[in-house]
This record gives structure tokens, C-alpha cells and sequence, in this order.
């Protein structure tokens, strides 16, 4: 294998053996640029290994989405169990014979020890949970390749790693980069978090931690701070530590707030002893703990709640999927790299795989996805089950090449 590098606007291209890394002795390029030269025999070797790798993949896309619908059946069951059983509660008096029940109350929130970030003196008031956002201006890596065929087998890669300024909201990590001369960002000096009440209450209701955490109706606050520390000021709705606001330096933090202020809230949840609302545990092991902002009925959060369960269900099918069809892609791989020494036909090749690779693809989740529900509801997984051999059969259908013309003579030709 020979490797280049490109770095910046050096116009001649260093070459270097596969160990060795020749620096940028121009402090820092914007971009630097990798071209790999792989031959044939290296790239079959790599291509089995990519099929190894394609099994795991195939055997990981099974296993989730097999413990994919075992939940979405099991959160279906616990939440038409929950809306049958659960029970409707005042919110001006606690009932001793709800405890360890899961009920349905509407009300009014409010705290006496509100959420405060003491670090920046930003909260307080009627806040039950206060959210700081912390970004800091740093250099970001980008990467793309370009990959090019050659005649013989082997292969050209090209990786351009460019680098950039922008605000994000975690710290990012240059000792990875490719070119980190130049590129070296300070550590973050405060991160992202969120400040609970430590007495949220819902009338007589004392609401637990665990519960609050399902309180998301955060809302953007200006902050009212007072003795920040050094280096920091009030910009606008945000704190800022820097020279220049509009013209950022890299190190420069800002930080933005969101609050859910006291307001009336309808709660699904246990009752424990002495009227502390906590997220409700059926027997099954699935949790039940909603919160939503203003009066909302129990059978409304029910189904909102089922409604983010299919949709978190769909998404992880589609995950499922495309990790089995790129599995499967990378199992037929071999078959392209070794017809490779002409590049056309490894396109070729490699088309037809992907094809053969997405025709077992579709009909292998479904299979999976109604072998899963066979296991929970066997009339559900019977019907998905012909539904997957109805596609095999069509796709199977549209793959097979149309028959040959056949050609008829007249009759008089035929004397």
C-alpha cells in the first residue's frame, strides 16, 4: 500500500510508507487530505473480513429486532393493563386507599425550594426544573472520502479532513484528529445540566425525583444573575465568556437556560405511602411515569404515550433493517473485489449483490419481526409471516430477467 498526503495548499503531495506520519510544518492547514492506494489481494483479504463483520451485523440486527417487538408487545400490554386499572384522584386531599395504585391527577405544581443554579446565581422563584446549556466556540473535524477503481484491483481512496470553528455543546476531543497541530481546543470549564426542585409538589402530592424527570415542558428564560463569575457577563438571553460576542475567539463559552416554571400539570403515576407520586411499576417490569402540561385526560396520555412507543418501534425496525441489509451487503462484498482487476465489472457485480443483498434483506426482517410477535401474539405474527414470503416471491419475481422473444414464421415460409 502507498499513502500521499496532501496538506493545505502544498501543491506536491509527501510520501510517506504506511507508518510513518509526516507532520504539517506549516502549523496548522485547514484541511489535509490522505490518498491511499490499496492493491487487489490486500483488498480481497479486507473484503473477508468485511464478511465476517457482515455476519455479526446480520446476528445484531436479529437480536434487536427480535427484542424490538418483544417491548413494543409488552409496552402495548402495559399500557391497555394501566388504562383500565388506573384510578382518578382529587387534588386537594390524598386517599390512604390508592396507595401503591396507579392513578390520574390534575393540578396545580408548585415548590418551595425551586431549582437554582448556584454556580452563575441563575434560578429560583417558582422554577421546578432549570436546564443550563453550556456551548463553547472550538475547532470541529469533517471528513469525507472519494473512492476511485483501478485497472488490476486495486483501489484509491482519498480522505479530505477539514476543520472549522463553531459553537457545540460538548467537548470535542483533538487528540483524535487527523491534523491536530493547530487544532487544539481548551477543556470545557462548566457543562450542561439540570437543576430539580427538591420539594416539587402537586397540592398534597409530593412529587419524587424520578417522576420530575419526566416534567419536559421546558420553556427559554432570561437569565437574572447577579455576582457571575470572573470572566463572564450578560449578552442578550445568554452568559458569555469572551472579548467579542460577534466575533468568537476559539475557548469563548456561552450559556443558555430553559426552565419549566410552577404550573398546572396532569400526572400519571403510583400513589406510595404518605402521598409521594413516583413512576408506577406494573408487574411486568414496564414503568409508567407521564407528565403533561394543563389538564389532560388519563386516556389522552395513554395514547400519547402509546403513539411515542410505535413510533420509538418503527425506528428501531428501520435501524434493524439497514443493519441487516448492510450485513448482508458486506457478506456478498468478496464476490465484487475478486472480479475487481477490471473496475467496471466489480460495479457490476457489486450491483447485483446489493440487490440479492436487499431482496433477502426485506423478507428476513419481516420474518424475524413475525417470528417475535408469534412468540407474543401468534395471530399477528401468522399474517406477517405470509406477508414476507408474498414479498420474497415479488421481489424474486421482478429480479428474474423477462423470457426470451419468440419469433414465429408465416406459414407460407414454412412450406
Amino acid at each position: 500500500m502507498v499513502r500521499w498526503f496532501e496538506i493545505g495548499n502544498v501543491s506536491d503531495p509527501i510520501m510517506s510508507d504506511d507508518n510513518n506520519f509526516i507532520p504539517d510544518s506549516g502549523g496548522g492547514a485547514d484541511s489535509v487530505t490522505d490518498v491511499t492506494t490499496t492493491g487487489w489481494l490486500q483488498r480481497i483479504g479486507q473484503s473477508f473480513v468485511g464478511a465476517l463483520i457482515g455476519v455479526l451485523l446480520v446476528i445484531g440486527s436479529i437480536v434487536l429486532l427480535w427484542w424490538n417487538e418483544g417491548r413494543a408487545v409488552e409496552a402495548i400490554t402495559a399500557l391497555d393493563r394501566g388504562a383500565r386499572q388506573v384510578a382518578e384522584a382529587k387534588a386537594d386531599s390524598v386517599d390512604p386507599g390508592n396507595d401503591g395504585k396507579l392513578i390520574h391527577v390534575s393540578g396545580a405544581m408548585a415548590t418551595k425550594a425551586p431549582a437554582r443554579d448556584d454556580t452563575f446565581g441563575v434560578g429560583g422563584g417558582d422554577l421546578l426544573r432549570l436546564k443550563r446549556t453550556v456551548e463553547m466556540f472550538q475547532w470541529t473535524e469533517q471528513k469525507s472520502t472519494t473512492t476511485h477503481k483501478n485497472f488490476g484491483g486495486s483501489e484509491t481512496k482519498e480522505t479530505t479532513y477539514s476543520y472549522h470553528k463553531e459553537w457545540t455543546d460538548h467537548a470535542v476531543d483533538t487528540s483524535h484528529f487527523r491534523e491536530a497541530n493547530g487544532h487544539q481546543n481548551p477543556p470545557l470549564p462548566v457543562r450542561s445540566q439540570i437543576f430539580d426542585s427538591s420539594d416539587a409538589r402537586l397540592g398534597p402530592y409530593r412529587i419524587d425525583r424520578a417522576l420530575l424527570d419526566h416534567v419536559s415542558a421546558f420553556t427559554a428564560l432570561n437569565p437574572q444573575a447577579a455576582n457571575l463569575p470572573a470572566g463572564y457577563r450578560k449578552t442578550g438571553d445568554a452568559l458569555y465568556r469572551g472579548s467579542d460576542e460577534s466575533s468568537p475567539a476559539i475557548g469563548d463559552v456561552r450559556i443558555h437556560y430553559a426552565a419549566v416554571p410552577a404550573q398546572t400539570m396532569s400526572l400519571l403515576a403510583a400513589q406510595n405511602s404518605g402521598g409521594v407520586l413516583a413512576p408506577y411499576r406494573g408487574g411486568d417490569g414496564y414503568t409508567i411515569g407521564l407528565a403533561e402540561t394543563g389538564f389532560v385526560t388519563a386516556a389522552a396520555m395513554f395514547k400519547d404515550k402509546a403513539h411515542e412507543e410505535g413510533v420509538l418501534t418503527w425506528i428501531l425496525r428501520a435501524v434493524g433493517f439497514v443493519l441487516m441489509l448492510i450485513g448482508l451487503a458486506l457478506m456478498t462484498s468478496p464476490l465484487s473485489v475478486l472480479v475487481g482487476v477490471i473496475p467496471l465489472f466489480e460495479t457490476l457485480v457489486g450491483a447485483g449483490a446489493f440487490l440479492l443483498a436487499l431482496i433477502v434483506a426485506v423478507p428476513l426482517t419481516l420474518i424475524v419481526i413475525a417470528a417475535a410477535w408469534i412468540a407474543h401474539r401468534p395471530l399477528i405474527g401468522v399474517g406477517l409471516i405470509a406477508v414476507a414470503i408474498g414479498l420474497a416471491w415479488g421481489l424474486r419475481r421482478l429480479h428474474r430477467p423477462p423470457p426470451a422473444p419468440t419469433h414465429f414464421l408465416p406459414e407460407g415460409m414454412l412450406r
